[in-house]
């Protein structure tokens, strides 16, 4: 088995543990093409935002909640990574809203990150947990982040269910225990 094979067959074990039941994401998969080595991903209820003309020709933002992104696994992966797209509508800086409708996952790509982890950072890319206005596909999206930075996140769901939050208690033998002074 080839090195992208085996990254395609580990990907695919990640995403059915991460995402099986997962409360805001799920993915569907070509079952002719195993290891997969493209995915459509739905984000539900997860807001973001849309770009609408009203009646007025006058453009609003509004909230969205579902979120259809596709990821493409392509022959160079994990070498260079993944290609992403954006199937449903959205305003954001790093979303392409124009052909090839592709997301800007990072300009720098190290083949140590997974799918799932890819998949995480889209999703708080869409809630404007993330976002990066000094490399914009949209101009448009970049100028209203930058202005408009007071109202960042959309949202503040959790989508990492996964991860296990630590709390430190301050209690009295607490500062002997780490050696803290």
């Amino acid at each position: 088995m080839s090195p992208r094979q085996r990254r395609l067959v580990s990907d695919f074990r990640k995403m059915k543990e991460e995402f099986s039941n997962h409360p805001f994401i799920s993915f569907e998969f070509d079952p002719e093409s195993l290891p997969p080595d493209r995915y459509v991903v739905k984000f539900s209820n997860v807001k973001g935002l849309k770009l609408t003309e009203n009646s007025a020709d006058r453009k609003e933002l509004e909230i969205i909640t579902d979120h259809i992104i596709e990821i493409y696994l392509h022959a160079d992966y994990p070498r260079l990574k993944p290609q992403s797209y954006i199937l449903s509508k959205i305003f954001h800086p790093n979303f392409r809203m124009a052909s090839p409708n592709d997301i800007c996952i990072g300009d720098y790509w190290a083949s140590g990150e997974t799918l799932v982890d890819i998949i995480y950072q889209i999703g708080e890319m869409i809630t404007y947990k993330t976002y990066n206005v000094t490399s914009p596909l949209n101009g448009i999206a970049a100028k209203w982040a930058k202005e408009n930075m007071e109202v960042f996140p959309i949202d503040k769901v959790n989508l990492r269910q996964g991860e296990v939050e630590i709390h430190f208690l301050d209690k009295e033998n607490t500062h002997d225990q780490f050696n803290m002074k």
